[in-house]
């Protein structure tokens, strides 16, 4: 072996066992490149660059703004991974002109994704049908205003923006919107609980789980009712349920702040939020149902599963109020259940809570469609 070894000889100054190896290429000229570059583009003679778009007797020209024009998809697998793949709306008009498999023109899309799609929809309904469609874009953006000024205020500021009936009408008109989409109603997990457990537990709650329905004598508080389905549900059925919510939507709500609602201390049997949990002062609420309900009764919360980043830190916080966490778990892939035990002994309820109210109950803010 040479005295450099591997590493080249040491005495030769400025070169590396790289460059040892290396060949320095001679200078090629800028037409031999071209002539380079050319010779390959000759090898792959049947190969095109760039979108694709008409197909006849081998040969294609290009478009760049649709590269399926007169190609129809094989099947709807092959739609979806394209538009996947070109970043096409889901409801963007059909690639291939609107024929499909059979050369028969394609239904148009429902939905709009796009300025250029809602004109397609414009053409094609009539004036009644663009106007209703446009009512139904317009209801779910006032939905989404109020929804989060809603969770950024105050109750007592809630309160003065609801009072107004135009204004409360035009916020539940959103909301059913949005539950008619979820695949499980908040309010039927609460009544399943009543009907079907004889202490009114989430069914959920194996465990404790005692068949039948809770007793006829019991009293109820539904706090933030909505349009009262618990009430709607159980009154014919000879319960007392209470409905509180800050605008009647019929006969069975009584309007109130549920942060002081007219029920007298220790008066009632369970108490119920069902997503109703929603100002900054939430806790107040909490506090208020602490007050009405009688010892060893029973406060029952259901809220959007995004809104409790952390479970047992508001488990927690409830707790610390003046009760004892009974159950809790997931319902769906939506909303999160707490059973929650009014301690025995305690006069008024602690309000100097553990964690910020805020940080373990976020606001549910729905996004832009």
């Amino acid at each position: 072996m040479s005295r450099g070894g591997i590493f080249g000889d040491p005495r030769k100054k400025g070169r590396t066992a790289t460059d040892k190896y290396s060949k320095k290429e001679p200078p090629q000229s800028k037409n031999r490149k071209e002539t380079s570059s050319a010779a390959k583009v000759s090898k792959k003679a049947g190969a095109l660059y760039g979108p694709v778009v008409v197909h006849s007797s081998g040969c294609a020209s290009r478009d760049s703004a649709n590269d399926r024009r007169g190609i129809p998809f094989k099947n709807k697998h092959e739609e979806r991974e394209y538009k996947k793949a070109k970043h096409i709306p889901k409801y963007a008009p059909n690639p291939t002109g609107g024929k499909g498999e059979n050369g028969e023109p394609t239904p148009r899309p429902s939905g709009a994704s796009s300025a250029s799609q809602r004109r397609a929809i414009r053409r094609v309904r009539d004036d009644d049908s663009v106007l209703e469609h446009f009512r139904t874009k317009l209801s779910a953006s006032t939905f989404r205003l109020l929804n989060e000024q809603i969770y950024n205020s105050p109750i007592s500021c809630v309160a003065e923006l609801l009072r107004d009936p135009s204004t409360y009408a035009d916020y539940h008109n959103g909301y059913r919107q949005q539950i008619q989409q979820w695949p499980i109603k908040p309010y039927d997990v609460i009544l399943q609980a009543l009907l079907e457990d004889r202490r009114g537990r989430f069914v959920a709650n194996k465990a404790k789980s005692m068949p039948g329905y809770i007793p006829s004598s019991w009293v109820i508080a539904d706090m933030g009712c909505g349009d009262a389905q618990v009430a709607q549900a159980l009154c014919p059925k000879g319960y007392t349920v209470h409905s509180f919510d800050l605008h009647a939507m019929n006969e069975h709500v009584t309007v109130a702040n549920i942060a002081h609602v007219p029920l007298e201390k220790k008066s009632v049997d369970i108490c119920i939020f069902s997503l109703s949990l929603m100002s900054t002062d939430y806790i107040k609420c909490l506090y208020e149902a602490f007050r009405i309900l009688k010892p060893k009764r029973l406060l029952k919360i259901v809220e959007v599963r995004s809104r409790v980043p952390h479970p047992r830190r508001f488990a927690e916080l409830v707790e610390g109020i003046g009760f004892t966490l009974d159950y809790h778990d997931t319902v769906g892939d939506y909303f999160v259940a707490y059973d929650f035990i009014k301690l025995d002994g305690q006069e008024s309820a602690n309000q100097h809570p553990k964690y910020d109210p805020q940080e373990v109950l976020v606001p549910s803010l729905y996004k832009k469609r």
